[in-house]
């Protein structure tokens, strides 16, 4: 069994959940933690190891050009269009959901792989955690936003098998639930 601890971020500037996560993990025999490369997700990752491993697949959705705009700022047809079917969207000069999903699924699956019968954490963003949970789970797309992700949250995958198997998801930062958990 191979078992993944997938986190989310904590809050941009939130040191006291990124030290709560640091604290929940703490007593976990990790052989690795990997993170996306953005600064939200290393700043968190750095709390939990020194030296986390970045992979870019790892990174939030591509906004494209309505990168860090708020949506009241997208065009009115890319607003509409992501009320309408937000998977199915592309944002203009970057990515759909699908290619999101594809992408975070196949560096997962890579991570897992290299790490047969270990511990690993993957400290990434709240998009492509859902991303790979709904996968994993065979959910359709448009019922992704269903899956909450608070900051610092902790979702536990183990990997039976080949076979995943969520034993947490959406999990308080702390070492009483993780250990519920496992």
């Amino acid at each position: 069994m191979t078992r993944l601890i997938l986190c989310r971020h904590a809050e941009t500037g939130n040191s006291a959940q990124a030290k709560e996560l640091a604290e929940a993990l703490a007593g976990v025999p990790l052989a690795a933690v990997y993170t996306s490369p953005l600064a939200r997700a290393v700043d968190t990752a750095r709390a939990v190891a020194a030296q986390p491993v970045q992979v870019d697949d790892l990174r939030e959705i591509d906004f494209g050009e309505v990168e860090g705009l708020s949506f009241d700022a997208y065009p009115s047809e890319l607003r509409a269009e992501l009320l309408r079917d937000p998977t199915s969207a592309r944002f203009p000069f970057g990515e759909t959901y699908g290619e999101l999903k594809e992408r975070v699924c196949l560096a997962l699956a890579e991570i897992v792989a290299r790490h047969p019968g270990e511990t690993i954490a993957v400290v990434t963003h709240a998009g492509p955690i859902r991303a790979a949970l709904g996968s994993w789970l065979g959910m359709p797309d448009e019922a992704i936003f269903r899956l909450d992700q608070r900051f610092a949250a902790i979702n536990v995958v183990d990997w039976i098998e080949g076979v995943p198997l969520l034993r947490l998801v959406n999990g308080l930062a702390s070492p009483a639930a993780l250990r519920a958990a496992l």
